[in-house]
């Protein structure tokens, strides 16, 4: 009867945002769990939330794409690759446990401060830990040790403000909330690469590191400022077991087959995202010859052209999924121009070919993102258990980045150089994330 009201009441903000959201039933709140919010959010609060969720992408996207290559590269000058494979690919092991981890345990934290502003806290003052340890690491060990540091902090970070959204966001503004955190990270990476690029030398990637620290703490402490939250009483929801919670990532795809697609082709998507991002700096470095200097500061302006390409895909892309009342078209579209984008990097290997590319790429990645989420949150297995599930679709993004280093230093390795091979692999997988979008049939 209580859902049956809260439908009704809000029907006209339904009619409104429902391309992006789930229904009004999917979400409300049962007996015992914290009422569904009705308060709307101001542009500040939006503003600054859109800031501390960049700082996944301002520590993340910037160190696999910039920092790390170029550390390793000096470290290990002869067997680049493989260190890289055993640094990237370890650190996202950590973040893979981080994300639904701190989920479902931030939905049970009952501190008087709220239950996700411990973890929020504690996120960013783990990654600052590991940041200033990759920064003065002379050796592969200590470089993994501060990766692994650092991806645990940022994963955790990123999953528990992202859980945020369903605790504190009401239906009427959840499209351009869930917007923001899906957009967040690509902006916060291509501001990070700026940032080191334009303010540090590439020489000295200490300076990058700790540039990223200051960053990240400022961005943060700034929505905890203005961040409210109610502490969840005791017994709110049942005590965490270790036992049902590693059994609950199981993901049953006859119970729940559409969360299972979506979880697969989120996990492709980001594969393509990763190999491309991971490898960008080694195949101008190695592919088109270009000097450390001078291929940091095309990496820079690749994410730059591939950001704002994101950003007029994400745009474009939500405003017809309401005009339209579609998700499912919007998806396969993106993933099927991060393709195209890849394909012309195969076919003409060249600078210019590449910043065609990027745009290509960028704008389908953002209408992928434009939608994504909103469709992740409309076939969540379970309302009261969000957290948990919404840090699993993120693991989705986290788990490329332990097998892509496998797959991409892998082929490497095996054909010297042929980052044709590996970047027509990562179409590919862009492809399949298309194909696996079309069985979904709760969402249009």
């Amino acid at each position: 009867m209580r859902r049956a009201l809260l439908q009704e009441k809000n029907k006209g903000d339904l009619e409104m945002s429902e391309t992006l959201l789930p229904d009004a039933a999917a979400i409300a709140p049962e007996e015992g769990e914290q009422p569904l919010p009705s308060q709307p959010r101001s542009g500040v609060w939006m503003g600054l939330y859109l800031f501390a969720s960049m700082v996944g992408g301002l520590s993340s996207v910037c160190i696999k794409q910039l920092l790390l290559p170029l550390q390793v590269s000096r470290i290990d000058p002869h067997t680049p690759y493989l260190s890289f494979l055993l640094v990237a690919s370890v650190g996202a092991v950590a973040g893979l446990i981080a994300s639904p981890l701190a989920g479902a345990l931030s939905d049970r934290t009952t501190s008087r401060f709220g239950r996700r502003r411990p973890w929020i806290i504690g996120g960013v003052l783990t990654l600052g830990i590991g940041l200033s340890v990759m920064a003065f690491a002379t050796t592969i060990p200590l470089l993994l040790v501060g990766e692994i540091i650092a991806q645990f902090g940022a994963d955790a970070l990123l999953a528990t403000e992202t859980a945020i959204i369903p605790d504190q966001v009401p239906l009427i503004q959840r499209s351009w909330v869930s917007a923001l955190n899906g957009m967040a990270p690509i902006v916060g990476g291509t501001v990070g690469l700026l940032l080191v690029t334009r303010f540090t030398q590439t020489s000295v990637t200490a300076q990058g590191y700790l540039l990223l620290i200051v960053f990240s703490l400022l961005l943060v402490g700034s929505f905890l400022l203005v961040f409210r939250e109610r502490a969840l009483p005791q017994g709110g929801l049942p005590a965490f077991r270790l036992g049902p919670f590693l059994k609950s990532f199981w993901i049953n795809p006859q119970r729940y087959p559409n969360f299972a697609y979506a979880v697969c082709s989120r996990c492709l998507v980001f594969l393509s995202f990763t190999l491309l991002g991971a490898y960008t700096l080694f195949y101008l470095r190695a592919g088109l010859h270009f000097s450390d200097a001078v291929a940091a500061q095309h990496v820079a302006l690749f994410q730059l052209f591939s950001t704002l390409a994101v950003l007029v895909g994400a745009l474009l892309s939500g405003w017809l999924s309401r005009r339209l009342d579609r998700l499912k078209p919007f998806v396969i579209a993106g993933a099927l121009l991060m393709a195209t984008g890849l394909f012309l990097i195969v076919s003409i290997p060249s600078w210019p070919s590449m910043q065609v590319a990027a745009v290509i790429f960028g704008g389908g990645f953002g209408s992928y993102l434009a939608v994504d989420i909103a469709l992740a949150v409309r076939v969540l297995p379970a309302a009261e258990n969000s957290g948990k599930d919404l840090g699993i679709m993120y693991m989705a993004i986290f788990l490329p980045l332990v097998i892509s280093p496998m797959i991409g230093s892998g082929l490497l390795t095996i054909f010297p150089n042929n980052f044709a091979l590996l970047f027509a692999f990562a179409a590919l997988s862009s492809v399949l994330a298309a194909v696996l979008i079309i069985p979904i049939k709760s969402v249009r």
